[in-house]
């Protein structure tokens, strides 16, 4: 199943440095440039979706089926080459304008380093939150290794004990970060680091909001990733302009949550968040844009379950999806319907992703910037290894074959 990942091997290298680098840019102290600073992480994250809107609107099904001349059997050469050359573009024109930037020196010390050192030395001083709170974080990288070890051995007779370990290690590891960083005073002063114990403090206090929001968030936008494709597959896929019948692809419906953000963003910036700002009395802050965030991806998964409850009612079709499991048939409804769901989770993460990233970078200590935007990545990472998961505990209940079970509410009809 492909999907668009939202914490991938460029991820930590790219989105944790590029957009606190083009926050650095602004000149705070100056009100219009302090605006434009949080206008920009908006910006950030539409520019990372108009890029996707074009792998999703043509790369994936020009790997599967060829085109501009290219041959089907070298259509995935054709689009890693055509990948490759984006990238060295983007890096030329970066370098190119180096001497336009605004540098900062690198640090002496390591942000991760000097967290692992202030809590290691708060664990020697007898602090019982500082081992709860490193408990919990070694809980959680094992939930991930957890959950990568059953979706790669999913037929393994031990396949299950793995995922409820995992659902295990990341409950009482969250929980152990969330509540010991609620007040982070137990951090004791380290008088040969560089870094300060203020500033570790500074960090760990961002912690709490940084899991709850992303996690609540996740666990919306983790059904768009896996189960809106798999609905999609067992809907009309073909293609109306194709004569030989040739299917879209389940992932080519992203291309509407990216093409939510791309339309939205602008419009939200210079229209609805001033209007919204008006009317409440400049209290339409972060916790409000993240409401109405949820809000949007709420929407989206009640509208995708109200269709899957339409879809099982409608005939199904002689012709087999090319992408859902073997020999699984689509239905006589059209697939174009899903991108209703996915343009409606674009919104939810217009107000929800570039929020949390503004929200991170104003209120981390500019030394910890970095490691809190790479925190908010690998927080992703457990809400994705959580879902996977919990879609292996969910197995049984929603099979390969959608009309054999009941994807909008978990439950798995009786077949005689």
């Amino acid at each position: 199943m492909e999907a668009k990942a939202r914490v991938d091997e460029t991820a930590a290298g790219i989105k944790a440095n590029i957009s606190n680098f083009g926050a650095d840019q602004y000149d705070v102290s100056d009100p219009a440039q302090a605006a434009a600073q949080e206008k920009f992480f908006s910006w950030f994250y539409l520019s990372i979706n108009l890029g996707s809107a074009v792998a999703y609107g043509y790369l994936t099904t020009m790997g599967s089926n060829g085109g501009l001349g290219v041959p089907q059997k070298f259509g995935y050469f054709a689009v890693y080459a055509i990948s490759a050359l984006c990238m060295l573009s983007a890096v030329f024109l970066f370098a190119s304008q180096k001497s336009k930037y605004k540098m900062s020196k690198p640090q002496e010390r390591s942000s991760l380093g000097a967290v692992n050192a202030f809590v290691m030395a708060s664990i020697k001083a007898g602090s019982k939150s500082a081992a709860v709170f490193a408990t919990g974080i070694v809980l959680l990288s094992k939930a991930v290794i957890l959950s990568v070890a059953q979706a790669v051995m999913p037929e393994a007779s031990f396949a299950p004990l793995l995922t409820v370990l995992a659902f295990v290690f990341s409950g009482v590891g969250m929980l152990s970060v969330v509540l010991t960083c609620l007040n982070p005073s137990w951090v004791v002063e380290v008088p040969e680091e560089t870094l300060s114990a203020g500033e570790v403090r500074g960090f760990l206090r961002l912690l709490p909001i940084l899991f709850t929001a992303n996690l609540a968030f996740s666990s919306l936008y983790n059904s768009m990733q896996f189960w809106y494709q798999q609905q999609a597959c067992q809907m009309d896929l073909r293609m109306p302009w194709s004569v030989d019948g040739a299917q879209f692809a389940g992932s080519f419906f992203m291309i509407a949550d990216c093409l939510s953000i791309v339309l939205a963003t602008p419009f939200a910036i210079d229209y609805l968040n001033p209007y919204l700002e008006r009317i409440t009395g400049n209290r339409f802050g972060h916790g409000a844009k993240f409401g109405l965030g949820m809000s949007f991806g709420l929407l989206s998964v009640l509208v995708a379950a109200h269709f899957e409850m339409v879809r099982k009612q409608m005939p199904v079709l002689d012709m087999v999806s090319n992408c859902a499991a073997n020999g699984v048939h689509m239905t006589a409804f059209s697939s174009a319907w899903m991108t209703v769901p996915f343009f409606l989770m674009g919104l939810g993460e217009i107000y929800t992703q570039p929020v949390l990233m503004q929200f991170a970078y104003r209120e981390s200590p500019p030394s910890m910037r970095t490691l809190t935007a790479a925190t908010g990545l690998v927080v992703g990472a457990v809400s994705t290894a959580l879902f996977t998961a919990q879609v292996a505990a969910l197995s049984k209940y929603v099979p390969n074959d959608l009309n054999e079970g009941h994807l909008e509410y978990g439950d798995r009809k009786s077949v005689v």
